[in-house]
């Protein structure tokens, strides 16, 4: 058996049938699509994808189009990626 503690930061997406293993750390604010296998150390904002998962992606790059429609959202979303 592997054992291992699992840090998954705050407002991170895992998407079903993933798996997670021991000793992995997730920042916050990450996608992790369907069907993954993750392993290892990912930082903030990471989009995950894959077996074994890889960094395929940055959701600041994904959210900038959605701040882009909608200024006045840009405020906050500042302060809680700072945060």
């Amino acid at each position: 058996y592997l054992k291992g503690s699992v840090h998954i930061g705050k407002f991170t997406f895992v998407g079903p049938h993933s798996t997670i293993m021991p000793g992995t750390k997730i920042g916050k604010g990450c996608l992790i699509a369907a069907y993954s296998y993750v392993q290892g150390d990912f930082p903030d904002f990471s989009i995950i994808a894959g077996n074994p998962a890889q960094i395929v992606g940055d959701t600041r790059d994904r959210d900038s189009a959605l701040l882009e429609q909608n200024p006045m959202l840009k405020e906050f979303y500042d302060a809680w990626a700072k945060s």
